[in-house]
């Protein structure tokens, strides 16, 4: 098992290869008084040491040249986002193969909704992650750094779980707060509602919940087995402002052979923009986190979630590997704007 696993990361590691170092650093950005500290992956010529970008006790962590000097560009943007409980490293394995691919990636932390803070009452408020991402693209656009390096004409986003619902949202997806309360009340213990058990969501403002929260700077978006998908409302999803690729999976737990999210169902309503479902076999929800350390499950079963763990590593490489190769058969449009 080890000699595959071995020779797995192997070919994982030549099918992303490319020409570009990554490089990284912290930039914090706002969204009125909401402070969003924000990792930045960037290509750099730079061939500096490489160092951990985290010290998170359960997952493996991606490394970069930090503060490394950023290349001229212009490149594509992608800004990432994360899930409940997630944070700006979420996702630090895809930012990397992306990077090497010649994209910066923005993630940032959505607080209230972040490892550590992670509140049911604050997370509901699922507009204000999809403005956090507005209000970063605002301030990254008119960036003295970053703004040349941008192009204009390539910009995407990309969530897991909670944050493939404000990918989807950031098109005009748009969900209904009285079809939500009413899922609940049927299947409390549903993926998408337990985490909101215990919220009074007659106190939550229809108005704003309901609303359209667009980003028309926003070109494409994938959702990596998105949120809230039977809350969509059918005609905003045929009236979406750019494509979207959704990554669904078979299970939500590890070795649960029932529930998903159902994010597939949604290429049935694909407008003017085409909706692309794919559904990786035999993967579920937290396969799309990074890799674990060997003493994970151990902790994580302290707290009653060792199921965040519970795929074996190879699988978990093998998951990564493909949703890489997803996203970059659908971006490659984009990818022409890229610097070579």
């Amino acid at each position: 098992m080890k000699i595959v696993a071995l020779l797995w990361v192997f070919f994982c590691t030549t099918a992303i290869a490319s020409d570009w170092q990554v490089g990284s650093r912290i930039q914090i950005f706002h969204n009125e008084e909401r402070q969003l500290v924000s990792r930045i992956y960037y290509p750099t010529s730079s061939h500096e040491k490489r160092q951990k970008i985290s010290n998170n006790p359960v997952f493996v962590s991606s490394e970069a040249q930090l503060n490394a000097p950023p290349a001229a560009g212009p490149f594509p943007l992608v800004i990432l986002s994360h899930g409940s409980g997630g944070n700006k490293e979420s996702l630090s394995w895809l930012a990397y193969a992306l990077v090497q691919r010649g994209i910066i990636v923005i993630a940032t932390d959505h607080p209230g909704s972040t490892t550590g803070n992670s509140v049911p009452a604050q997370s509901i408020r699922l507009w204000e992650q999809t403005r956090d991402i507005s209000a970063l693209l605002d301030d990254v656009l008119v960036d003295p750094t970053w703004q040349p390096r941008i192009s204009s004409q390539a910009i995407g986003v990309i969530g897991h779980s909670k944050g493939g619902y404000t990918a989807i949202a950031l098109l005009g997806g748009r969900v209904s707060l009285r079809d939500f309360s009413a899922g609940c009340q049927q299947q409390p213990d549903s993926p998408n509602c337990i985490f909101y058990k215990g919220v009074h969501l007659e106190q939550v403002p229809a108005t704003k919940f309901d609303a359209d929260y667009r980003d028309n700077r926003i070109q494409f978006a994938v959702a990596l087995d998105p949120g809230m998908v039977p809350y969509l409302q059918p005609s905003s999803l045929k009236t979406l402002s750019a494509p979207l690729l959704i990554v669904a999976v078979q299970h939500y737990i590890p070795g649960n052979q029932g529930a998903n999210l159902q994010g597939n169902m949604l290429a049935a309503y694909q407008g003017k923009y085409p909706i692309i479902a794919t559904q990786l076999a035999g993967a579920n929800h937290f396969d799309f986190l990074p890799l674990c350390k060997p003493t994970a499950t151990a902790l994580l079963a302290e707290e009653g979630e060792a199921y965040i763990c519970g795929s074996l590593m190879a699988q978990r490489q093998k998951i990564h590997h493909q949703t890489i190769k997803h996203i970059l058969k659908f971006i490659a449009p984009w990818l022409k704007h890229a610097r070579a």
